[in-house]
C-alpha cells in the first residue's frame, strides 16, 4: 500500500515538473450547469478519437488524440464524480439532466496524444496528460467570502442586505423571532436551534425569488451535517454588539462562536482541500435564469460572481509553482444555456456576460491570467429554426419543456448591455426551462463550443 502511494507521489510530481497534470476548476453558482458540464466534458473526451464533434479541438482535429479513458480515482477519501449515473439519464426514455451534486466529486482523465513538438517527440512517442476535475455544490461556494468576515460583520451585512424591500418583506417574520431574543443573557439551546431553523427557511425563501448570494450555504444544503451545532447560528442585528465583553453563556457569545468554529471547521478545510491547487477554471454563468428572476436576481448573480473570483489564485505559473503552490493561469468564463435562445441573440448573450465581469475581468488580467469569453449549451435542449408568416421570418428554438409539451417559441431579445431600471420596468424575461434532447445511446452528448472550451482550457498542454 505504502509502495503504490509512493508511485502515485512520483508520478505527480513527475507530471507537475512536465506540464503533464491539469487540475481544472469548473465553477458556477448553484443552477449554473456545473454537473452537466463536467458530464459532457468528460462524454466528449471520451469520445474524441472515434468521433468528429470537437472541430476547435485542435489535437482531435489534426488527428493527434489517441483516445482518452477514466482513470482510478485519485482521493480515496472523495466520492467518484458519478459519471455513469449522469450519462444513464441523458440516455433515458425520457431524457432527463444529471442530478446536480450534494457534495464533493471527482473524476480523473487521462489522455493519450502525439505531440506536435520535436522536443517531446525525441523522448516519447505517445504523451500522457492528466486531468482531474471536481465537482462541488454551488451553494457551498459562496461561504468562501465569509472566511475574510468577522462574525460583526457579517451581521452588518445580512443585516443591510435584508433592509432592501423585496428582502426586508420575506424577512419580517425572521426578524421579529431574532427582535424576541435578549442577546446579552443566555439562552436556551433550543431557542437557537429554532432560530436557525427560521434563518433557514428565509433563506430557501430567498433562494426561491432568484437571489444568488445565500449564506450560510451549508444550511440550504446541508450534506453529513444535517442538525449539527454548528449549523445553528444566525445574523445579529448588529446595535447588540458593543465594547464590552461578552458573558460566555450570552446568546450573543454563543452565535458568534459557532460562527467562527463554522468557518474554521467547515468553510476553510473544504478551501484548502479543493480550492487551492487549480491551473485552469471554467466559470459558468447562467444568465438567463437571473433576467427571468428580475433585477434583484441579475443584479445579486454579478455581486456573487466577484465575491467568488476572490476566493482563487491567479497568476502566471512557473515551474516551482506548479509543483509547490499552482495558480490559475488561464480563465474562462461561459454563459450556459446558449442554446435556450435564438442564434442571432448569443452574441448579444456573450457580451451581456463581459459587461457582468469587466471589472474583475481586468483585475485577473493584470495578474498574468488569459482570459475569454464564451457562451456554450455543455448539453442540448433544443433546435434552431423559423416561422415564416407571410413576408415576415422569425427565428425560434424548439424543445420539449420539463413536463413533456412541445416548446416552440421565439424566447425573446437578450440585452448587450446590464439592463437599467427603465428597461426592468418596461420588460420582462421568459426563458424556457427545457429538458435534454433525446440523442442515441453510444454517441456523444450534442454540444454547442464546448470543444472551443476545451481548446482554450487544454489546447496548449496537448501539443
Amino acid at each position: 500500500m505504502l509502495k503504490t502511494q509512493a508511485k502515485q507521489h512520483l508520478n505527480h510530481v513527475k507530471n507537475r515538473l512536465t506540464d503533464q497534470h491539469v487540475n481544472l476548476a469548473v465553477t458556477g453558482l448553484s443552477g449554473s450547469g456545473k454537473t452537466a458540464f463536467i458530464t459532457s466534458l468528460v462524454n466528449q473526451l471520451l469520445h474524441a478519437s472515434e468521433e468528429h464533434q470537437l472541430p476547435f479541438f485542435s489535437v482531435q482535429r489534426e488527428g493527434r488524440l489517441i483516445g482518452a479513458k477514466i482513470d482510478l480515482q485519485p482521493n480515496l477519501n472523495i466520492s467518484r464524480f458519478s459519471y455513469e449515473s449522469g450519462i444513464k439519464q441523458l440516455y433515458g426514455e425520457p431524457p432527463a439532466w444529471p442530478t446536480p451534486t450534494r457534495g464533493v466529486s471527482q473524476v480523473r482523465l487521462r489522455l493519450r496524444y502525439r505531440s506536435n513538438l520535436n522536443y517531446k517527440k525525441v523522448f516519447n512517442q505517445f504523451n500522457t496528460l492528466t486531468l482531474d476535475i471536481t465537482d462541488y455544490p454551488g451553494e457551498w461556494l459562496l461561504d468562501l467570502p465569509m472566511l475574510k468576515l468577522s462574525f460583526k460583520e457579517w451581521c452588518e451585512q445580512c443585516w443591510s442586505e435584508m433592509q432592501s424591500p423585496i428582502k426586508r418583506a420575506m424577512a419580517d417574520e425572521f426578524l421579529k423571532a431574532s427582535e424576541g431574543i435578549r442577546w446579552s443573557e443566555a439562552i436556551d439551546e433550543q431557542q437557537i436551534a429554532k432560530l436557525s431553523q427560521a434563518y433557514t427557511k428565509l433563506l430557501f425563501d430567498f433562494k426561491e425569488s432568484g437571489y444568488e448570494v445565500i449564506q450560510p450555504g451549508r444550511f440550504v444544503l446541508p450534506g453529513e451535517l444535517a442538525g449539527a451545532p454548528v449549523l445553528q447560528f444566525v445574523p445579529v442585528n448588529p446595535e447588540y454588539f458593543d465594547n464590552d465583553k461578552l458573558a460566555e453563556n450570552s446568546a450573543l457569545h454563543i452565535v458568534s462562536e459557532r460562527y467562527e468554529h463554522y468557518k474554521k471547521t467547515v468553510i476553510k478545510p473544504f478551501y484548502k482541500d479543493h480550492f487551492r491547487r487549480f491551473d485552469r477554471q471554467i466559470v459558468l454563468v447562467d444568465l438567463l435564469s437571473a433576467l427571468n428572476s428580475g433585477e434583484h436576481s441579475f443584479i445579486d448573480l454579478g455581486n456573487a460572481v466577484h465575491d467568488l473570483m476572490d476566493s482563487f489564485d491567479y497568476g502566471q505559473a512557473s515551474i516551482l509553482k506548479r509543483l509547490f503552490k499552482p495558480k490559475i493561469d488561464k480563465l474562462l468564463f461561459a454563459a450556459s444555456k446558449v442554446d435556450h435562445i435564438t442564434q442571432e441573440q448569443q452574441p448579444n448573450l456573450i457580451q451581456l456576460l463581459q459587461s457582468v465581469i469587466t471589472q474583475k475581468r481586468r483585475q485577473i488580467q493584470f495578474d498574468g491570467v488569459e482570459t475569454e469569453s464564451t457562451a456554450l449549451a455543455a448539453i442540448r435542449a433544443c433546435q434552431f429554426g423559423s416561422v415564416v408568416k407571410g413576408q415576415d421570418k422569425t427565428p425560434v428554438i424548439k424543445g420539449t419543456s420539463l413536463d413533456s409539451e412541445s416548446v416552440l417559441i421565439f424566447p425573446g431579445d437578450v440585452p448587450s448591455v446590464c439592463p437599467d431600471k427603465q428597461f426592468w420596468q418596461s420588460q420582462g424575461f421568459e426563458f424556457p426551462r427545457l429538458r435534454p434532447l433525446s440523442m442515441p445511446k453510444g454517441l456523444a452528448c450534442p454540444h454547442i463550443r464546448v470543444d472551443q472550451a476545451l481548446e482554450f482550457l487544454l489546447g496548449d498542454k496537448l501539443r
